[in-house]
């Protein structure tokens, strides 16, 4: 992790954090971007993303440069959620990420009906509520409890394995994110976002920046990108600041 860049903004409004890492061919950046004021406040030029990156830029905003966090909001990383709820800070897991977690175990077009009906449940999270997600996971495994048990047997070892891996493997992965996918719910006054895709616009901005001049040295993107990043506004976000 290299030395930070940061942008210097008033710091007495509340942070509601957005965080992700993209990357370029031989370097990612890690970016924590600030929801309301739509800036990006800090950003590390990173070989590969690190929960424990992703703590200490949150304990440098607020440590070195006297922002509060109010909440969190962050991808599917293994764990992060969890690590950074237990610093004490409101997490929101993007809703997003979640719905494309869900699509790499059982693909857009799945066969069997209740991967079909698990598909369709995760694409309700953007207008479900807490309650009404909750109720249709709790229904829809009580009408397939007994199908995600089957297994299959080797013939040759003997040895068995469960027959729908990949069903279960989206279920538990609904079921293990639930505690953070409606964050938002809680604490309706911080107006927590259900997703990342404030940090997905920048992204996109970068890597369409970088593409049309990818001729650039590696020391010369990261200065691009760097420039680009400390921009009072970038494609898709609000042109008016917060402070």
């Amino acid at each position: 992790m290299e030395t930070p860049s940061l942008s210097s903004l008033n710091v007495s409004t509340p942070v509601v954090l957005v965080m992700d890492t993209t990357y370029f061919d031989v370097y990612g950046v890690m970016v924590f971007r600030c929801w309301k004021r739509k800036r990006n406040l800090l950003w590390y030029f990173v070989q590969e993303e690190t929960n424990a990156d992703y703590l200490a830029g949150i304990h440098v905003l607020e440590e070195q440069y006297s922002y509060t966090i109010a909440a969190v909001v962050c991808d599917g990383k293994k764990w992060l959620c969890s690590q950074v709820k237990s610093q004490g800070y409101p997490v929101q897991h993007c809703q997003f990420h979640m719905v494309k977690t869900v699509t790499r175990y059982l693909t857009k077009h799945p066969k069997l009906l209740a991967a079909i009906e698990l598909r369709h449940i995760s694409l309700t999270l953007k207008n479900a509520t807490r309650a009404s997600f909750t109720k249709a996971l709790e229904d829809w495994y009580e009408r397939w409890n007994v199908f995600l048990k089957e297994r299959t047997i080797d013939p040759v070892t003997k040895h068995w394995q469960y027959t729908h891996r990949r069903i279960r493997g989206a279920y538990a992965s609904l079921i293990h994110t639930m505690p953070f996918l409606f964050t938002f719910e809680d604490f309706p006054d911080i107006g927590i976002p259900k997703t990342t895709n404030t940090i997905d616009g920048t992204f996109s901005h970068l890597k369409q920046k970088i593409h049309v001049h990818r001729g650039l040295n590696t020391d010369t993107q990261k200065k691009m990108v760097t420039t680009l990043l400390a921009a009072p506004t970038m494609r898709g976000s609000a042109t008016k600041n917060v402070h």
